[in-house]
């Protein structure tokens, strides 16, 4: 059975809030593996968008996060601003059946999710 996911995008350059919606691995772990993926494509967090979307080319776009109601798990990825920018995640389930997301965890540094989920991943 697919775990299907919506991932949200904030706060990048030119791209103030996309949604994308994978069919798919959409657990916390692959979505550790996803992001994981993606800063090994390109480690600059200012550019981690563009990454995810090239080393995902199934992620579909939608227009908000309530258009992929058979998703079982959101995350919101966010580029806070500073001298040395950094992207946090934050992660939500909805019980299959449901209406509503629960907090599942975060927000977070990407790093530290990667790191729980995704143990023993070399980044």
């Amino acid at each position: 059975m697919a775990t299907r996911a919506v991932y949200s995008f904030t706060g990048f350059p030119g791209a103030p809030s996309l949604h994308f919606y994978l069919h798919h691995v959409g657990y916390p772990t692959g979505a550790a593996w996803r992001f994981a993926e993606a800063l090994r494509e390109n480690p600059e967090s200012a550019t981690f968008l563009a990454a995810f979307l090239s080393s995902q080319p199934r992620a579909e776009p939608i227009q908000c996060p309530d258009q992929a109601a058979d998703a079982e798990y959101r995350y919101r990825v966010q580029l806070v601003p500073g001298p040395e920018p950094l992207l946090q995640v934050q992660c939500w389930r909805r019980i299959p059946g449901g209406a509503s997301w629960h907090p599942r965890c975060g927000p977070m540094p990407l790093a530290v999710f990667i790191q729980r989920f995704l143990p023993g991943d070399p980044l």
